[in-house]
């Protein structure tokens, strides 16, 4: 679509906004110190179209009048007279903005639009906002992308089985996506544990954090010499993460996005206790998914398949997580990207970039308009 950008440094952060790439199409923007790199990622997860720009971006405004989808913080997005920029986070989670404004804090006035999945969301972007009373007007009220497929049950389960050639043989599929070590990540502590014990008696898959190199590293070595038929491991950046949250039973987390995405499965989660950490914060208990499930602590005694029963169990933890989903998020009918599309549309027709009922009349069979995003 004529006007409408995605600015992005790492090809993960991109993952909120495919589903909008995939239904209006549009341009992507990347300053990486790594063209091969990036662009070998582009084309596993595309192809689309890339503008490859210098580190200060001076080029930016010769790009033309539209939106630009930021999916970064910390990378700013310069302001222009040209383009509107908008803020769409790469996952709902409990680690803090790391931005370079007063405090470490986000300065409201580097975009003009937030996507915002719901009230958790709201209430970190409000904690971490340094002049919060400058987000009056700018709130876009989404929902969670990913909820859509789960509400809708627009996947095929397998499908997603047979493409990474996972067998189940009928047992129940653990996933275990532990972040790296800005948020904690706990991939080094358990690793050899969950390897040995649970595959005793499900499927396991680990799909780390991109970021995880060194942990990423001697697991793949320790495959090259332990043989396990129930253990998958998925390290690359185009193994979607998505992929595993559809086809898995059980999710073992620890202070990732994956776990909040997740919960949208109303699916039983366990939690590996981590270490405190200076990037994190503890959300209000409405919104606090630590308080939904078995915690694992890697330093004790704990047994990690009486976790797993003890998730799978008791109904208290899936009642627990339902009312997180209903507190976390807005709407969660299956119409989040929808709802961004017809932001999108919306807003480009009143920079008059494009004709909302053109564009309507040629995309409509891509997304339902929807206009309860504000």
């Amino acid at each position: 679509m004529r006007g409408l950008s995605y600015f992005f440094k790492r090809v993960y952060q991109f993952s909120q906004s495919r589903p909008i790439l995939n239904r209006l199409g549009g341009r992507t923007i990347t300053y990486t110190e790594f063209p091969m790199t990036f662009l070998f990622n582009l084309f596993t997860y595309g192809p689309f179209r890339a503008t490859i720009l210098g580190r200060k971006m001076k080029r930016l405004d010769r790009l033309g009048k539209g939106l630009i989808l930021c999916h970064t913080a910390a990378d700013l997005v310069p302001g222009g007279r040209s383009y509107k920029r908008v803020f769409v986070y790469h996952g709902t989670c409990d680690t803090i903005y790391k931005a370079n404004g007063p405090e470490n804090k986000l300065l409201s006035e580097w975009f003009e639009y937030y996507f915002v999945t719901g009230e958790k969301d709201l209430d970190k972007l409000k904690r971490f906002t340094y002049d919060p009373e400058g987000l009056e007007g700018k709130i876009i009220k989404i929902g969670m992308f990913r909820s859509d497929p789960i509400v809708t049950k627009s996947y095929d389960r397998a499908t997603i089985l047979h493409n990474y050639n996972i067998k189940s043989n009928g047992k129940k599929i653990v996933l275990y996506a532990p972040t790296w070590g800005y948020g904690g990540g706990t991939l080094g502590k358990c690793f050899e544990t969950f390897a040995e014990e649970i595959t005793k008696n499900y499927i396991l898959i680990i799909r780390p954090h991109f970021n995880d190199k060194e942990n990423i590293s001697y697991i793949q070595k320790w495959q090259r010499n332990n043989r396990n038929p129930n253990l998958y491991f998925f390290p690359k950046p185009y193994h979607d993460i998505i992929d595993f949250i559809y086809i898995s039973d059980l999710l073992i987390g620890d202070n990732s996005s994956v776990n909040y995405d997740f919960s949208l499965t109303g699916r039983p989660i366990v939690l590996v206790r981590s270490d405190d950490h200076e990037n994190l914060f503890i959300p209000p208990d409405e919104y606090n998914i630590k308080l939904c499930c078995p915690i694992y602590d890697p330093h004790s005694n704990d047994s990690i398949i009486e976790k797993i029963e003890d998730a799978f169990d008791n109904p208290e933890y899936r009642k627990r997580i339902e009312n997180l989903v209903k507190n976390s998020f807005y709407f969660n009918d299956g119409h989040a990207v929808d709802r961004a599309c017809s932001f999108i549309v919306d807003c480009l027709s009143e920079m008059k970039i494009v004709d909302r009922q053109e564009v309507l009349e040629k995309y409509g069979g891509r997304f339902v308009y929807m206009d309860n995003y504000k």
